[in-house]
């Protein structure tokens, strides 16, 4: 069995940056999936794998590794369908992939991350408008967050949350509302 730590997995993820060896990470990732115990979930790990076959284009191996997670039910980031949903949408499965995005949706989760990585997801997919109203409903759970005082962990997701709503807005023509307003004034600090 091999102790995992978050600090390992972003040593193995920053020296692949460098690399750009994602298939190589990938494996190892996959490998430390299989021994982990201590420090971070297996499901973490797994989640981290499938990421790194996303970016070696083996969309078919990350979204096996994407459902062990799911399997796994262990502490993760996010919620493991958004990143399925991305790999079944690469796999040409969009029917299933929009059955997550919709299930995800249907239990409004309160992690402004979840909505990102959808609204991302969407994004490069095309759907601009599913794009704008997850970027939305994110921005909103972020408001709720800080309005409770819980700043700090929301601010950059509120950001990048806003600058996804931002170019989805233009995409589809609407006007500037109190979202580009709050955008603007992130930006100005």
């Amino acid at each position: 069995m091999t102790h995992v730590t978050e600090d390992d997995l972003d040593d193995l993820e920053f020296d692949t940056l460098r690399s750009g060896d994602h298939t190589s990470a990938a494996e190892r990732l996959g490998e430390l999936a299989a021994s982990v115990s201590g420090g971070v979930s297996r499901a973490k790990v797994l989640l981290r794998a499938g990421e790194q076959w996303q970016h070696a284009g083996e969309h078919a191996k990350a979204a096996e590794l994407y459902e062990l997670a799911i399997q796994d039910g262990g502490e993760t980031y996010g919620d493991p369908r958004a990143y399925l949903a991305d790999a079944l949408f690469e796999l040409g499965r969009k029917d299933e992939a929009q059955a997550l995005v919709d299930q995800i949706r249907a239990e409004a989760p309160d992690d402004p991350e979840v909505y990102r990585t959808v609204a991302e997801v969407l994004y490069e997919k095309g759907d601009v408008r599913g794009t704008y109203e997850w970027a939305t409903l994110g921005a909103d759970v972020v408001l709720a967050v800080q309005d409770r005082g819980e700043r700090e962990s929301a601010e950059d997701s509120l950001e990048a949350l806003l600058r996804l709503r931002y170019r989805a807005r233009l995409d589809l023509g609407h006007p500037e509302d109190q979202y580009d307003t709050l955008l603007d004034d992130l930006l100005k600090n």
